[in-house]
């Protein structure tokens, strides 16, 4: 910077940077001083707290008579702009001015996932030991969960249930007592991804709003492990796990920083551990279960935007059902606009040897999804085999 700047402070800020107070609460600031604005900017700033701050730095330009954009207001105060993560402008104070959230260090944010594997290790029994049971069908089935979000914490909205790791963990263990009453010679289970509410805790501008603050980072990993193991470990005949991960899987809190959904790829490796038979990854996992052929995935990613006939050429088999699973569906559905949201299908896509279908969530919403007037019952499905190469399918509500 070749020159100082000039900034509107309150007396409480002017006299932290050391300033002396004068009327018109304008001080001209050297390197030194804006260094330490700006750390003070930094320290101040919560993720998404949108309430006026203590000192102002006035969005109106007085030589033009404009609002400045952020871009100009960055300039004008020598401000960071490639360290901003998100900004408002505020306007209603008498002063305008933009409330600025800073992006944290990269490195303070770095995950150590080797940390978090040994963690996992240390903790972790191996324990599971399949056991046979006697069998009413000699049918092998599928039991579908999907968008678990872990670490949810929901409470008295008015159309939307109640939700926490408790009714969570309720909800599976329901679904495995209703599978064993069938009987089934195996049943192996397919996780649809969103294992986890969020490992940073940021995922969205509004995630502090519903999730419980002690289920994230690596203590979110560990303790969804632990529940995942309590239910698994009562299914009778259990056989394959396949697990994709989902969105909210994510290790960073940008989708773009964690494509690959590590958090639900460290829970399988937990599992893993334990003794179950595991198959993890990050955007589809196939599984031929009798005559049906299993195509899983999350609902987020692109391929979910391709029509089915191209993601059976890529992932089906011939001569078999193939059937595609996807989640996602509470989050799809709220960027429906209303006339869309009217004409959506669980069954998207349904043919003579093939059919497309969103599978139903646990988790049921949260205080976004509400304002959008959308709710739905948390559930699960099983599939087999009717003995004709088609597919029995009963969806059940927990």
């Amino acid at each position: 910077m070749g020159k100082d700047n000039r900034f509107r402070l309150s007396d409480e800020k002017a006299k932290k940077l050391g300033l002396v107070l004068n009327k018109s609460k304008r001080y001209r600031l050297n390197k030194e001083k804006l260094k330490q604005l700006k750390n003070e900017v930094k320290s101040e700033s919560k993720p998404n707290n949108y309430n006026s701050s203590s000192f102002v730095l006035s969005a109106w330009n007085m030589s033009s008579g404009q609002m400045m954009n952020i871009d100009k207001y960055c300039t004008h105060y020598s401000l960071p702009r490639a360290d901003i993560s998100s900004y408002k402008l505020v306007s209603h104070t008498g002063t305008p001015y933009y409330n600025i959230v800073f992006k944290e260090n990269v490195e303070e944010n770095k995950v150590d996932l080797e940390h978090i594997r040994n963690v996992l290790q240390a903790e972790i029994v191996r324990d599971y030991n399949p056991i046979k049971y006697h069998y009413k069908q000699n049918k092998e089935a599928v039991l579908k969960w999907a968008d678990l979000h872990f670490g949810a914490h929901i409470r008295n909205l008015l159309i939307t249930h109640d939700y926490d790791k408790d009714i969570l963990e309720k909800g599976l263990l329901r679904s495995v007592d209703e599978t064993n009453e069938l009987g089934f010679k195996k049943v192996h289970v397919h996780i649809n991804g969103d294992l986890i509410e969020s490992f940073s805790g940021l995922n969205h501008i509004n995630s502090w709003m519903s999730m419980d603050k002690d289920l994230i980072g690596s203590k979110a990993v560990m303790l969804c492990t632990k529940l995942l193991d309590k239910a698994l470990s009562k299914i009778k005949n259990l056989g394959t796990i396949k697990i994709v991960a989902g969105n909210h899987d994510r290790l960073s809190k940008a989708n773009d920083e964690d494509v690959k959904g590590g958090a639900a790829e460290l829970i399988a490796w937990g599992l893993e551990l334990k003794g179950y038979d595991i198959d993890f990854h990050p955007f589809v996992t196939t599984h031929q279960v009798e005559g049906i052929n299993h195509i899983n995935l999350h609902g987020d990613k692109g391929i979910s935007r391709k029509p089915s006939s191209d993601i059976i050429l890529n992932y089906g088999k011939q001569g078999t059902y193939n059937f595609i699973f996807e989640a996602h569906l509470h989050s799809i559905i709220e960027k429906l606009s209303v006339s869309q949201r009217s004409k959506f299908n669980i069954v998207s896509d349904d043919s003579v040897n093939f059919r497309r279908m969103h599978l139903p969530s646990f988790f049921t919403g949260n205080y976004y999804s509400e304002t959008l007037g959308y709710n739905s019952n948390s559930g699960y499905t099983l599939v087999w085999d009717n003995g004709k190469g088609k597919p029995n399918v009963l969806s059940c509500a927990v």
